[in-house]
């Protein structure tokens, strides 16, 4: 998951940037394509002007042949005119054939008004077949050629201007369509990823907690027969108000332990236990304290109610025990100690046990109350 957010974190901004440069730089070729484009289209604009003014100069040359000041207005436009084709030239940076070709032209021009002027419209008719008319066809044509030829830079400077930005906005929309999905796959990953780190975590937690809670039953557990230990037996007289509190000791538990061996006697105590259990109440608990000694706690019960609990236990134990195949008879000695308003769990323990040493000191196999 780390290396998914360095991957993250340093490749998709950069590549963000270099789409951003590209767009940036296909834009500024785009402008300077089109005003390339734009260029072009005056440039042909002003040969057509150039042309429309020497079909005009051509025009003039007949109006010599009128009367009065006509040779000086004429003049005077024709130099208005040729200050305008000047002004072309310069502008479109004209070629020096292209200028040549204009100032021929004019010779020729100047020549024919020039007869013209002096009445020899014969002679004037001629230079204009032999070279005015031929200086004005061919300058006409090349104007008309170099026109053709800034249409056409214009049109192909627009068209790959038009091209280029189509490509690159396509490239642009291919780039962040691959952009999207390499993220949309690596948030998928780092999502199944944090999914998977989540399940871990989950059954870690469980695991600690189930682990937790086997640490606790085994803490408070006794592990020969599973019942609560005197652990849990603090814990219980100090959860109830006013519980009954009954010790059992074993009677001659020591000489069949010692005769059978200690696993008939576990054995002994598994089904000491389960008889325990058999004779109280569901909702009074059996504690086996540690060797051959067990409590009963009576929860909320009265002294009544512990006797015949106590009753019960001495006569159940009283019976023969099956250990091995063979029959085992060992007795209980119960101390009954009920708690008081001011008493708490480790003055009852000290009254129950006092209660059962009491018998024990007595006769065995019998119960005794604390009073």
């Amino acid at each position: 998951m780390g290396r998914i957010a360095r991957a993250l974190s340093w490749r998709w901004p950069r590549i963000l940037a270099l789409t951003a440069l590209l767009l940036g730089g296909v834009t500024i070729a785009n402008v300077m394509l089109h005003s390339r484009s734009s260029e072009h289209e005056l440039s042909r604009s002003r040969l057509n002007e150039l042309n429309m003014l020497l079909h005009e100069e051509s025009s003039l040359q007949w109006k010599t042949l009128s009367k009065g000041n006509t040779p000086v207005r004429v003049a005077r436009e024709l130099g208005a005119i040729r200050g305008r084709e000047r002004t072309i030239l310069d502008e479109l940076d004209a070629s020096s054939a292209l200028r040549t070709q204009v100032t021929g032209y004019h010779t020729a021009l100047d020549a024919e008004l020039g007869l013209l002027g002096v009445g020899k419209t014969t002679e004037a008719l001629v230079l204009e077949q032999q070279q005015t008319d031929p200086a004005f066809v061919a300058l006409a044509a090349e104007l008309e050629e170099l026109g053709k030829a800034e249409t056409t830079a214009a049109k192909l400077a627009k068209h790959i201007a038009d091209m280029t930005l189509m490509l690159a906005m396509g490239a642009a929309v291919a780039g962040m369509g691959v952009l999207l999905f390499r993220f949309e796959r690596e948030h998928r990953i780092s999502q199944r990823a944090t999914e998977e780190m989540l399940q871990q975590q989950q059954i870690a937690l469980d695991t600690l907690t189930e682990h937790e809670a086997l640490v606790r039953h085994q803490a408070l557990h006794d592990p020969l027969t599973g019942l609560p230990n005197r652990r849990a037996l603090s814990e219980l007289l100090a959860a109830d108000s006013r519980p009954a509190l009954l010790l059992v000791d074993l009677d001659n538990f020591k000489p069949v332990n010692d005769r059978l061996g200690h696993a008939a006697g576990d054995d002994l105590l598994i089904q000491v236990s389960r008889r325990l259990l058999g004779t109280t109440r569901i909702e009074d608990t059996v504690i086996r304290l540690g060797g051959d000694e067990f409590a009963v706690v009576i929860h909320d019960g009265d002294q009544i109610a512990a006797i015949h609990v106590a009753e019960r236990i001495v006569k159940t134990i009283g019976e023969p025990f099956d250990i091995g195949h063979a029959a085992v008879s060992i007795g209980a000695s119960v101390g009954v100690a009920v708690a008081s308003a001011s008493a708490d769990g480790d003055q009852l323990l000290r009254e129950a046990d006092e209660a059962m040493y009491r018998v024990k000191q007595a006769s065995k196999g019998g119960y005794g109350i604390f009073v």
